[in-house]
């Protein structure tokens, strides 16, 4: 069967609308060349507003595209993905946390796969994604790199990296807010309101990653240049690093990436 649409994406959740945003306000495709399955018709109704087709039935897209991005919770894959082979001439993008490329095929046969790691902050275009797509050609592969940095930052990986990939960006930004919410709850038990703190620490979190992005000397230079000697930040870092909070985020990305492993070879 001819495709018909060049995009074909299952599953209409919060990460499908930020891509399918990504793609049309990069212009990346037309409205008109994108197809996209859920059971959820409120989920449907409101997505097809855009000017994309939309369908209850996955055939359609399996049939029909010539890219199908996979964009479900992982652990419903097995049961909606079940028996469905595939032409070998399909290119499927995952975005499944957990699913690896082989775990893929086994589901359709030997279809070409692209493997993606985005996080959450894709959905306000700020993602960092991991792209793994060897079964791609180029042009292929510059396509979706086009797709996933509309949405962010997109880097081409190799997928034995993807566990380190998870414990960095994939579950970073649950450790981004969990230092902004201790710096906000220090804040207010040294007396500022809740709003202030928030509104203080949010800044200077916005202003600290721009320094770093705009560095001309390592990052250690510049906590140093903001710990005067006998001054004030050098007792707050002093007791950081006596209590080693830099060895405590290392293992607990370890575990993650340990977690994250044992997820793929269970997959």
């Amino acid at each position: 069967m001819k495709n018909i649409y060049k995009l074909g994406i299952i599953g209409a959740g919060n990460m499908a609308n930020a891509i399918l945003n990504g793609i049309l306000k990069g212009k990346i495709l037309n409205a008109n060349e994108i197809i996209i399955s859920d059971v959820d018709n409120v989920k449907l109704s409101k997505i097809s507003k855009l000017g994309v087709a939309v369908t209850n039935n996955n055939d359609d897209i399996f049939n029909g595209a010539e890219f199908i991005l996979l964009a479900v919770k992982p652990q419903v894959a097995r049961v909606i993905f079940k028996n469905t082979e595939l032409d070998s001439d399909k290119k499927i993008i995952s975005i499944m946390a957990g699913i690896t490329v082989n775990t893929i095929k086994e589901f359709f046969g030997e279809v070409k796969v692209a493997r993606i790691m985005p996080n959450t902050p894709c959905l306000v275009g700020e993602g960092a994604s991991a792209i793994s797509a060897n079964d791609f050609s180029a042009d292929d592969k510059e396509f979706v790199l086009k797709i996933f940095n509309s949405l962010g930052v997109a880097i081409e990986l190799d997928e034995k990296y993807f566990d380190a990939v998870t414990a960095v960006s994939g579950s970073g930004p649950a450790y981004v807010y969990t230092f902004i919410k201790g710096i906000i709850d220090g804040g207010v038990k040294e007396g500022l309101n809740e709003k202030i703190a928030e509104m203080l620490a949010l800044q200077t979190f916005k202003g600290a990653i721009k320094m770093v992005e705009k560095r001309t000397e390592s990052i250690e230079k510049l906590i140093s240049n903001v710990c005067s000697k006998g001054g004030t930040t050098i007792e707050a870092v002093n007791h950081f690093e006596d209590n080693d909070l830099s060895g405590i985020i290392c293992e607990g990305m370890a575990k993650c990436a340990k977690r994250s492993k044992e997820l793929s070879e269970n997959g």
